[in-house]
């Protein structure tokens, strides 16, 4: 039996998000700490940013993690890949106090970020 590329999305569809096509609204991170972050900078972010989808349940998908250090020239230690149904759904998170409490903290280990948004099929 031969399954088509549409088949196996619906597949897909149907076990994970639901019956219809649908645009997502995905928001990319990557942030480079200052030079002096210490091992607990590093825990600390990666709890705070653990946090976000047990305290938000409109997040739809939500990963994040430190560079393996693989890569010569890598630019980044740290990256996160957020999925939201909406832009609005993204601006929600982005206001909620706990993801002001993030925003704190990468204040203050980070050194420089880039940002991006852009929408899913």
């Amino acid at each position: 039996m031969s399954i088509s590329p549409d088949t196996h999305y619906w597949i897909l569809v149907t076990s994970t998000w639901q019956t219809s096509r649908m645009t997502r609204f995905r928001h990319m991170l990557m942030l480079t700490l200052v030079d002096d972050a210490t091992a607990e900078d590093r825990d600390r972010l990666a709890a705070c940013f653990a946090r976000m989808p047990r305290v938000m349940d409109f997040i739809r998908r939500y990963e994040h993690g430190f560079d393996l250090g693989n890569l010569e020239g890598a630019t980044a230690d740290f990256g996160l890949v957020a999925d939201f149904d909406s832009e609005e759904d993204w601006r929600r998170y982005s206001a909620h106090p706990e993801h002001q409490k993030l925003v704190a903290l990468v204040q203050e280990v980070g050194d420089t970020m880039v940002r991006m948004q852009y929408h899913v099929d």
